[in-house]
């Protein structure tokens, strides 16, 4: 395998949101050996471009869903190679959708996250995916007013609640306006651009770096990652995956606390 697309939360971070030793480990190695580490996650590029610095090595960085692809080198971003920006229409009538259901939104641009929150106690603050976001708090006046900027550039939005029911059933909502979304985490269902997903932008930097899909092994937990393992060579679910996750993976690993990334990478490849 050539390239290895993993998963932050869930995955290669364990549930306090470090890099277990053993999975800096093993990514060093494929790294020196030549593989290409790529990280593909729902985290902004603010957040996970510091885990190329804690890995200490250089690879590519797949953020915001598939949003944002860049090339990295020890935690700074050396290279953009793409970008997309959520449609004004979506944009509306998803913030409409979710302050209707009193679903508190964070809205992700490149460098900060607007956060607007209905009910605090709602939040799950002890997250760590919670936890990594960049946090502006805005009133849904600002909002409406930065939703009447063309220049405005959103490359997610992170819709969360600590009801997981509320969000099942702003996900059905969603879906018949034609928006598609995901589960990152339990908590949080995201939107993204039309089109773009991990899997899509997982076969754009494959073909930007002449790698076929089937020299590609992919690492994922929850629904937002499916798409990716199903375009990879080689899919394995990490062994606190989502059902869903581990039917279609190729296969299952130990825990993220376990270091289930460490295990597949030093055992086989």
């Amino acid at each position: 395998m050539k390239l290895a697309a993993i998963d932050l939360d869930g995955t290669l971070l364990d549930r306090s949101g470090e890099i277990p030793e053993k999975n800096i480990e093993a990514l060093q190695n494929f790294d020196r050996n030549g593989g290409i580490v790529t990280v593909a996650t729902g985290r902004n590029s603010i957040s996970a471009k510091d885990i190329f610095e804690k890995l200490g090595i250089g690879g590519y960085l797949i953020s915001s869903n598939g949003s944002f692809v860049a090339e990295m080198e020890k935690g700074k971003i050396v290279n953009v190679l793409k970008r997309a920006k959520i449609e004004l229409p979506t944009l509306k009538r998803a913030f409409y959708l979710a302050q209707k259901a009193k679903i508190s939104i964070i809205a992700s641009r490149e460098t900060q996250d607007d956060q607007l929150t209905f009910d605090e106690s709602s939040l799950v603050k002890n997250d760590p995916y919670y936890k990594q976001f960049r946090l502006q708090k805005q009133s849904f006046e600002d909002i409406e007013k930065l939703l009447e900027d063309p220049s405005l550039s959103y490359l997610k939005l992170a819709l969360t609640d600590r009801d997981e029911s509320k969000l099942q059933q702003l996900q059905r909502d969603l879906a018949d306006e034609g928006i598609d979304s995901v589960f990152s985490d339990p908590h949080f269902l995201e939107i993204t651009p039309k089109g773009i997903t991990k899997a899509h932008s997982l076969i754009f930097l494959g073909q930007y770096l002449g790698i076929e899909p089937s020299d590609i092994m992919a690492f994922g937990d929850q629904e937002n990652d499916i798409a990716m393992l199903k375009v990879s060579g080689l899919s394995i679910a990490m062994g606190n995956a989502q059902p869903q996750v581990k039917d279609i993976a190729n296969e299952v690993t130990k825990t993220n606390e376990e270091a289930g990334v460490a295990y597949i990478i030093k055992n086989y490849y």
